[in-house]
């Protein structure tokens, strides 16, 4: 079993701009947002690869409540088994 500690865990963004036009306000029509931060990364590569892993870390304020929440509140990020512990101070600033 391999390990992974995202010690600071992040959200990624996706966005789809339709038509993308320099020094012109452009408007996205579609967001996609997935768990990232370096140890969730690697435990969705070594998933996408075949191994079995866990991925260990910390979450607090809001993106915690949204890694919790992509995670269905059952440690499910991108594919990966996880477990995550809930601090009381803000991870990100």
């Amino acid at each position: 079993m391999i390990y992974t500690l995202t010690f600071n865990p992040s959200l990624d963004y996706i966005v789809t701009v339709p038509k993308f036009t320099c020094g012109m306000v452009n408007r996205t029509t579609e967001e996609i947002i997935f768990p990232g931060g370096k140890g969730i990364n690697v435990s969705m590569v070594l998933k996408n690869l075949g191994f079995e892993n866990t991925a260990l870390g910390f979450y607090a304020g809001f993106t915690g409540m949204e890694l919790k929440r992509l995670g269905g509140g059952k440690g499910d990020y991108g594919g990966t088994r996880g477990i995550m512990l809930n601090l009381s101070r803000l991870t990100r600033e």
